[in-house]
């Protein structure tokens, strides 16, 4: 659906977290508009040091290089400030470790850093 990619694509793409708050409510009732009514004015903010911008769900083909290594992959969610990467291993990565991560039609090359490995993923903080 062109319409919930755009609210995605919109939602990462400001620097106000309450407009990207915003365009993820619009996305979640795009993709359930059958079942309920439109999002009213609802405020999600975390307390702390969480997240200032929603991790928005994509699945979508992406790349990490870092220096002499390109390791492909899915993206599991994306955030104004990070991804979750899912890929086999992550064999040889460490925590720390800068590269540039694109996504296909999402993220286009941006520096980020390796900021925790699971098996089968690497979350990601943008430069």
């Amino acid at each position: 659906n062109k319409k919930l990619i755009a609210c995605w694509q919109a939602a990462l793409n400001t620097d106000d977290p309450d407009e990207s708050q915003r365009w993820v409510d619009m996305a979640e009732w795009l993709s359930h508009r059958d079942d309920e009514p439109a999002p009213s004015a609802r405020t999600r903010r975390l307390v702390g040091d969480r997240r200032r911008f929603p991790r928005v769900p994509v699945r979508s083909t992406a790349l990490l290089a870092l220096d002499d290594r390109v390791i492909r992959g899915e993206t599991v969610n994306l955030s104004r400030t990070g991804a979750c990467f899912s890929c086999n291993g992550p064999d040889g990565l460490d925590i720390g470790m800068k590269g540039v991560f694109s996504v296909r039609g999402w993220v286009e090359d941006r520096p980020a850093q390796i900021v925790a490995l699971e098996p089968g993923q690497v979350r990601l903080c943008f430069d």
